[in-house]
């Protein structure tokens, strides 16, 4: 498929383009400055001049194709229009969009573009029953997604499930079409050092898995949605989900806990001092006497700092307008904590709200 450049594309750039700025001036000795000034003439005479210039490397055909949209040897569309020199019907156009439209998908698929379920309108259809407006999560999701779907993490863990963990869920699920695709591409094409060594024991295992945990605590959560939007989307294979306190979670859990990326939504629910670890004192996420927020946070973090694996991703919601997350932050890169090497901290933030918009 050839797309219409459009009239007003200076010739002289388009030779440059094509490395032959050595004829830019026989183009404009002849009148030719745009496109609008070669389709003003016949495609043969056109090609007549171009021919006599001796363009190297077929160049005169790239030009004659993007001036007149030809299509191979087999045939060439004129700027006269259709058959008989008459602009083409409303019909025509249609016809021709919907062949372009399936010329286009027909290239995605030869070139095995990965797929972004999340931006199929019956997909968010399906995950609509888990929105909530005022957890401000509709920009979090799409951002979550992207993210991991460029991260390509394998183990992942969701503090606050909802609307994100969805986002999560297709992001593992199209990781996995994503990898395999490649390696039957490479395994295809004969080039088999594309990937990474190994990748492709990725590609061919189950791929990922999402732990969300969540203690139902939250007067707007949608948790409780989960399991069945994620079945309605065939995606449940890819999600454990431990009702409970996240620091109990963290602290009895027995099985491959090494974590890759972390998203911390509900990060202030479960982050009070004492709360949930054995040895503090308390549990189910009340606070200790004397403790404070903050230090729940760092007593979460030290707990959690060992179960991520080198190179990983943990993100955090509402970290410039939480006052308390805020302090933390701040905090925390102007001095060495304890529970290790923050790497690198950066915060995004929506403009347009007061509330839930940074990460």
């Amino acid at each position: 498929m050839t797309a219409r450049l459009p009239d007003d594309a200076p010739v002289p750039g388009l030779l440059r383009c094509l490395g032959c700025s050595m004829f830019i001036a026989s183009f404009e000795e002849e009148g030719y400055n745009t496109l609008k000034d070669l389709r003003a003439d016949e495609e043969e005479v056109v090609k007549e001049f171009i021919s006599a210039l001796g363009m190297p490397n077929r160049t005169d055909e790239r030009l004659l194709e993007w001036a007149f949209e030809r299509k191979g040897e087999g045939g060439s569309k004129s700027s006269k229009g259709a058959a008989g020199g008459g602009a083409k019907t409303s019909e025509e156009e249609e016809d021709g969009d919907e062949e372009e439209e399936d010329e286009a998908e027909d290239e995605v698929r030869d070139q095995k573009i990965p797929s972004c379920g999340v931006f199929d309108p019956a997909w968010l259809a399906a995950v609509a029953p888990l929105y909530s407006r005022h957890m401000g999560c509709e920009n979090m999701g799409p951002l979550l997604y992207s993210l991991a779907r460029f991260v390509k993490p394998q183990s992942c863990l969701e503090i606050g499930a909802g609307y994100t963990s969805a986002f999560l869920l297709q992001a593992l699920e199209d990781n996995a079409k994503e990898l395999k695709a490649w390696e039957q591409w490479q395994r295809e094409s004969g080039i088999e050092d594309w990937l990474v060594e190994g990748i492709e024991k990725s590609a061919s295992s189950s791929g990922g898995l999402l732990h969300c945990v969540d203690n139902l605590a939250h007067e707007g959560t949608t948790a409780n949605r989960l399991l069945a939007v994620a079945h309605r989307l065939g995606l449940e294979s890819r999600l454990a989900l431990h009702l409970d306190d996240a620091r109990a979670f963290l602290d009895e859990y027995t099985g491959e806990c090494i974590f890759d990326f972390v998203w911390l939504d509900g990060f202030l629910d479960f982050a009070f001092a004492g709360g949930g670890l054995k040895g503090r004192g308390g549990g189910g996420g009340g606070s200790s006497a004397g403790g404070t927020v903050v230090d729940g946070l760092e007593a979460f973090m030290e707990d959690m700092w060992p179960r991520i694996a080198p190179g990983g991703f943990v993100l955090m919601h509402s970290t410039l307008t939480n006052s308390t997350t805020r302090a933390w932050i701040q905090d925390l890169a102007s001095r060495d904590s304890k529970w290790g090497p923050p790497g690198a901290l950066l915060s995004l933030m929506e403009p347009h709200k007061r509330f839930q918009n940074a990460v």
